[in-house]
């Protein structure tokens, strides 16, 4: 038995509009994360951050509700992070000369990610600084 197979993703049909299985629609999902992390240093910095907040969470010991708000801060931000990337891609799919709309959809694009870093990190802040603040006092 050839275990190449079976560690190789499965390539996404040519037509991205004819996925027929769940199956299909999670590979080519996780095929664009896998792009995603191998590909974008700022989704790469992301994702390093959302381990360390997950490692300090779970050594500080944060609640149920606790974990409830720092998880929907990690999926905003990845999430959002992963919208910008696409945007990008489909930007130099269209042209790669200035045109003032793709750069101002751009710069849109990354204020979003921007002020969903800002917000995660306050809810971070927030969340961890506050089981510091236990942990010492």
């Amino acid at each position: 038995m050839n275990n190449d197979s079976t560690n190789a993703s499965p390539e996404p049909p040519e037509n991205p509009f004819q996925l027929t299985s769940w199956k299909q629609k999670f590979s080519v999902a996780g095929r664009g994360i896998k792009i995603a992390v191998l590909q974008e240093k700022s989704f790469l910095f992301h994702f390093s951050v959302t381990g360390l907040v997950l490692v300090a969470g779970l050594a500080l010991g944060i609640t149920r509700i606790e974990w409830c708000i720092i998880v929907l801060a990690i999926m905003a931000g990845l999430t959002t992070e992963l919208l910008n990337t696409s945007i990008e891609y489909l930007a130099k799919a269209i042209t790669r000369e200035t045109n003032p709309h793709i750069r101002d959809a751009l710069d849109v694009a990354s204020g979003a990610v921007s002020t969903v870093a800002i917000g995660a990190i306050m809810l971070a802040l927030l969340v961890i600084g506050n089981a510091l603040w236990d942990y010492f006092f």
